[in-house]
């Protein structure tokens, strides 16, 4: 089966200046010029990747589908909906009905905005493949490492929202393409183990690429995010700042992920071990979990945790959407303290803001993204892949004594209590602890996907498998 995915052509690919910001994903695309001309020169190359990330940048912006926003939070009831009309986008949104005019149409934007990414990182590689010395081989391999595992994230995040529960896999059906070259024409639609095939196969070249030539292998976190040319043999600043970039541990975290989505936990288990054990030179960890400390400089996502983040100059909730009387992206606080956090003290509570809504009273909205004008002094990184995920699939896959220790230690420092998981609680209480965990980032709609959940935790509705499914969008099909 052919579909015209109608936003894969060659895209034109960003051109920047040379700038003097000490961070490098600061630069802005401001001229555009040909795929040809684009790769005769080393800041072509640099700014190519540069223009991937900041098309990314549009998708995980706070306030779009995929973190905060209207979109994925909703699905998973993580937001209070009102019941009295009908026609909202966020009701249909809440009552899964994706084929809505309006939602098939942010979901049409969507899945173009992927597809588009994955055509640039293409052109990337295929300027990769011809370049002739124009790149010495360690920024070469960096680069190509970091396309393509951006290319097997966007992949991975259409298999994740327009795949199957990967439970309940059609062998023989063709879901999506995995788009690999650069090109006008239509696009084979291949079946799930085909796909998830060529995912492997670019994370583990990915991994590969960035084992060699990853500074963050060799140096701490601290050091490569200083001011650049700190690093003797780094004097530029394209080298530094890497867990704002998919970095070595990033795309080893997100094979974790995809082991775990594709049901092989003893591979989920060693890849965030291997994460979670992850040292610098002189012996500290190189990961750590937020804490305190981090709430204190308003450090509200954790940039401690982060093992890919997306950078982001400038977001200002201007309409008060996680917060304050007329929010949306909010729940009761009720719903918050009580079922979410069960009452008790817990450190992620200190992540909420109270407020009061005319439609649903006391009501909590996150903080997570507050700190992200371009005024705030901090680190604006909206996280893409968290340490706590590696801790919670660690808590999954581990025999059951290992996954308690593990568990211990995590809601330790989370500052709340601890009760000893059995067999027969470990994933109930996973489920909660994503929901918890990555609240307005929207990781908990693919947990409950992931385990075909029934029923959605915080409002206790029921969900069916198809539910979780989004169908192809009619601009892909041809309806528009």
């Amino acid at each position: 089966m052919k579909r015209k995915i109608v936003t894969i052509a060659i895209c034109t690919l960003f051109v920047v200046v040379n700038s003097s910001c000490d961070d490098w994903l600061t630069v802005q695309p401001k001229n555009m010029t040909t795929k040809e001309k684009m790769f005769e020169s080393e800041g072509g190359f640099e700014m190519a990747l540069v223009g991937l990330y900041v098309t990314l940048q549009g998708i995980y912006t706070p306030g779009f589908i995929m973190m905060g926003g209207k979109g994925i939070e909703t699905m998973t009831h993580n937001y209070a909906e009102s019941l009295s009309s009908t026609t909202t986008y966020t009701y249909q949104l809440y009552s899964h009905n994706y084929t809505d005019a309006e939602v098939d149409k942010e979901f049409s934007y969507l899945f173009q905005h992927y597809y588009r990414i994955i055509a640039n990182a293409n052109a990337l590689l295929d300027g990769l493949e011809q370049q002739d010395n124009v790149l010495s081989a360690d920024k070469a391999a960096l680069i190509e490492g970091e396309a393509l595992a951006i290319r097997a994230f966007c992949h991975f995040e259409l298999l994740r929202l327009w795949g199957p529960v990967p439970t309940r896999v059609d062998a023989q059906k063709k879901y999506l393409p995995y788009v690999k070259i650069l090109s006008t024409s239509n696009y084979e639609y291949v079946t799930y183990e085909e796909y998830v095939e060529l995912l492997f196969s670019d994370f583990n070249r990915a991994e590969e690429l960035l084992d060699s030539s990853d500074p963050i292998k060799n140096y701490s976190n601290s050091d490569l995010n200083s001011s650049y040319n700190s690093i003797k043999g780094y004097s530029e600043t394209f080298w530094y700042y890497r867990q704002k970039r998919f970095n070595l541990y990033g795309v080893k975290a997100l094979l974790a992920r995809l082991y775990l989505w594709t049901g092989n936990k003893t591979k989920a288990y060693n890849y965030a071990k291997e994460v979670l054990e992850a040292k610098n030179p002189t012996g500290e960890a190189k990961f750590t979990l937020g804490s305190q400390a981090n709430i204190n400089k308003s450090d509200y996502t954790f940039f401690s945790e982060h093992l890919i983040g997306m950078y982001l100059y400038e977001f200002e909730d201007k309409n008060g959407n996680f917060k304050g009387e007329n929010a949306f992206l909010v729940n009761t606080r009720d719903v918050i303290t009580d079922k979410l956090y069960a009452n008790e003290t817990d450190l992620r509570l200190k992540l909420f803001a109270l407020s009061s809504s005319s439609t649903f009273g006391s009501v909590y909205g996150t903080q997570k993204f507050s700190k992200f004008k371009s005024s705030d002094n901090t680190d604006k990184s909206v996280p893409l892949v968290r340490l706590s995920e590696m801790y919670l699939i660690l808590i999954e896959t581990a025999p059951l004594a290992e996954a308690n220790s593990y568990y211990q230690a995590f809601r330790s420092a989370r500052e709340t209590s601890n009760i000893p998981l059995t067999e027969d609680t470990r994933l109930e209480e996973m489920v909660k602890e994503y929901v918890r965990e990555f609240f307005s980032e929207g990781q908990s709609f693919f947990a409950h996907k992931r385990l075909n959940r029934t029923t959605l935790f915080l409002s206790g509705a029921t969900i069916e498998e198809n539910e979780y499914i989004l169908p192809i969008p009619s601009v892909e099909l041809g309806f528009y």
